[in-house]
């Protein structure tokens, strides 16, 4: 039976934040084996969770193959992961200020949000880069509406790189090699969620 959406939420952020209290105890020197963790999980008396991983052998191998990585390349990515989740959360008024309060850098810019929301609304798949001699223009390729509105276009690359970055637009190129941005499931979620939907 899969896990409610708050539950695996939960169960995420504990694995993600023990894995994160677990390397960085150990020095550059110490090895860090899935042994090694498991054994660590138990004296720190997360036996229930320790048992949750070790059921499933997808993320046995996942923990292993994290664990494989050096300390600081494994504690990078977990602080880019930290990162990205406080952005995603931004997108979310109920999770907005919590978001902010613990990484104001992170937070979806108004602009970012209203170009998810446009993509949602116009029914379109794609929307095409097209930079003109007075600026920037997305145009949709599909969908209902011809252009998106573009309301600070000084930082509309860089909103659309976060977004990228974020997985929340795929990316491919045209002919030409424009690049074409793609609607994901992941920001039709955010935005639903940012409805309360």
């Amino acid at each position: 039976m899969p896990m409610e959406p708050v539950a695996t939420a939960a169960a995420f952020a504990t694995i993600v934040g023990l894995l994160s209290d677990f390397v960085s105890q150990r020095n550059a020197s110490e090895s860090k084996s899935y042994d090694e963790f498991m054994a660590w999980l138990s004296v720190n008396r997360h036996d229930e969770l320790r048992s949750l991983l070790q059921s499933n052998t997808a993320t046995t191998v996942s923990i292993k193959a994290i664990l494989n990585e050096s300390r600081q390349e494994i504690l990078d990515r977990l602080a880019l992961l930290d990162r990205s989740l406080a952005s995603l959360a931004s997108g979310i008024d109920l999770y907005r200020e919590v978001a902010k309060s613990i990484h104001p850098d992170s937070v979806l810019s108004e602009q970012a949000m209203s170009f998810l929301t446009q993509f949602y609304e116009s029914g379109a798949s794609r929307v095409l880069e097209s930079h003109m001699m007075d600026g920037l223009i997305l145009l949709f390729i599909d969908g209902k509406n011809a252009t998106m509105s573009i309301t600070e276009p000084r930082f509309a690359v860089d909103d659309l790189d976060t977004l990228l970055a974020l997985g929340l637009l795929g990316l491919t190129h045209n002919g030409r090699g424009d690049r074409v941005f793609k609607f994901t499931r992941a920001a039709a979620s955010l935005v639903e969620q940012s409805r309360g939907a």
